[in-house]
């Protein structure tokens, strides 16, 4: 079996339009979609790492370019990021869902769903800045899951392994049967 990563459809050069994914699709068994990383490291405006709409939109562009629904395995992040924006100036740093967890608690952050993210969401302020999270957990990956079954998906791949919660694992598994 040989598979092959490619991400979501953008305008970036040298990060998207470089794949041309229908060809790709007829050399290769599956391609992953990496549906993560929708805001950056680097990025200049805090935001999610894959919220629902996002990851949406880009399987429905990889679909319209061709490649079959029955190859493509949708990826999705075990992982966030912690923003901290101060001055102006907006730094990511990425989150394990035990991470983002406990800093939730710890913080005492309030923390509220966000239907349009199809993610928690939770910010504190502290020593002069902003900290941001939209929360990867369960309940988001479940969300992600039910398009694998309503685009007829191949499967899921996720992205990384060992940074997730125990409790991701019945919701991936209920996703691909």
């Amino acid at each position: 079996t040989v598979s092959m990563d490619v991400t979501v459809p953008t305008d970036t050069a040298n990060w998207s339009r470089c794949y041309d994914r229908a060809a790709l699709a007829q050399a290769v068994d599956y391609l992953m979609l990496m549906a993560y990383d929708e805001h950056t490291p680097g990025a200049t405006a805090a935001g999610s790492v894959a919220s629902l709409p996002w990851v949406e939109r880009g399987i429905a562009a990889v679909l319209t370019e061709g490649v079959p629904a029955e190859k493509l395995v949708l990826g999705m992040p075990l992982y966030m990021r912690l923003w901290r924006e101060s001055g102006g100036e907006v730094q990511g740093r990425t989150l394990h869902m035990d991470e983002a967890q406990s800093l939730w608690q710890e913080k005492k952050a309030s923390r509220r769903w966000l239907e349009d993210c199809g993610q928690y969401y939770y910010a504190y302020h502290e020593n002069g800045s902003w900290y941001r999270v939209w929360q990867e957990d369960a309940r988001s990956l479940a969300l992600k899951g039910a398009l694998i079954r309503r685009y007829d998906l191949a499967g899921a791949a996720l992205w990384k392994k060992g940074v997730e919660t125990p409790d991701v694992w019945p919701v991936v598994a209920a996703a691909v049967q």
